[in-house]
């Protein structure tokens, strides 16, 4: 219970007993009530004489120290845009870009400019790298060069270790252009001789094997046309014309070695029986009329 609380309650209880008492002996009612005011204010006096008591609220807990991340300094950078480099061809140069990067070695003497250093050491690893690229092979030597150039590595004095990113690597548009098209015309060139060589294949086959003697082309003509007996019979002759045809060799010069090694040709090829008549009888009408005039 608070100390008003009481306070009030007390001078409740001394009214009414002062009233009870009034009653009892009875009092006259204005004795009761001055007597009632006088405890009244008696009681109001030492209450605003007793110390209020205060109450102190519990401190709050102390909050615990936030745990803060570490604080990562990022190391300097440079930027090199389009730097030629040579590729393993020498008639093409990489255009190459980069971000150069680098955290100084504490040990040992310091360069008054170690971003001039660490972009140097960087351009040298490229160079040597990029030497050996094909430049056919753009996008394949971008991914190697950024793959090999994201390594720290030190300088050749040991005073920097720089690195790089975002690295590109590329070959200028009118280079570019001109390897697609010395690359689309090896391809027709190379489109070109194989059409050659199948021709020259094609008539070596016919020249030395299908036409190489009337025979062979007897054989080759029933290989691609099986049953057909009767009509390579009707074509002994024009089978004949084109082996000595695709052989360079006349048609009498023909008929005199077969003659020689197998007999009488006119009796296989009767259409070329008088093929020796007619070319002595032409001979004989040019020998009588030489200004070929009737």
């Amino acid at each position: 219970m608070t100390p008003i609380k009481r306070v009030l309650l007390l001078a409740a209880a001394v009214v009414a007993g002062f009233w009870l008492l009034a009653m009892a002996v009875d009092f006259p009612g204005w004795v009761a009530a001055l007597a009632s005011i006088v405890v009244l204010v008696v009681l109001a006096g030492v209450w605003k004489e007793e110390p209020p008591v205060v109450r102190v609220a519990p401190a709050p807990p102390a909050p615990k120290p936030a745990d803060r991340d570490p604080v990562f300094t990022a190391p300097p950078t440079r930027t090199v845009v389009g730097v030629r480099l040579p590729s393993a061809s020498p008639d093409y140069h990489f255009s190459f870009s980069a971000i150069v990067q680098w955290s100084p070695v504490m040990t040992g003497l310091r360069h008054a400019d170690l971003g001039s250093v660490a972009v140097d050491a960087l351009l040298s690893r490229a160079k040597a790298l990029a030497a050996g690229q094909q430049p056919s092979e753009e996008a394949l030597n971008q991914h190697r060069l950024a793959a090999l150039l994201g390594e720290p590595d030190l300088d050749e004095k040991g005073q920097v270790r720089t690195w790089a990113t975002e690295v590109r690597l590329k070959l200028p548009d009118a280079d570019l252009k001109h390897l697609q098209n010395i690359t689309t015309l090896q391809r027709r060139a190379q489109t070109v001789l194989l059409e050659r060589q199948l021709e020259q294949d094609k008539r070596a086959y016919l020249r030395d094997d299908v036409l190489a003697t009337p025979g062979s082309a007897v054989v080759w003509w029933l290989a691609n046309n099986p049953g057909e007996v009767a009509q390579c019979v009707d074509l002994l002759g024009t089978l004949t014309r084109l082996s000595a045809a695709a052989n360079d060799i006349p048609l009498d010069a023909l008929e005199r070695r077969w003659d020689s090694e197998h007999g009488t040709l006119a009796l296989v090829v009767p259409e070329l029986s008088g093929h020796r008549e007619q070319a002595s009888d032409a001979a004989d009408d040019q020998g009588d009329n030489p200004s070929g005039q009737g």
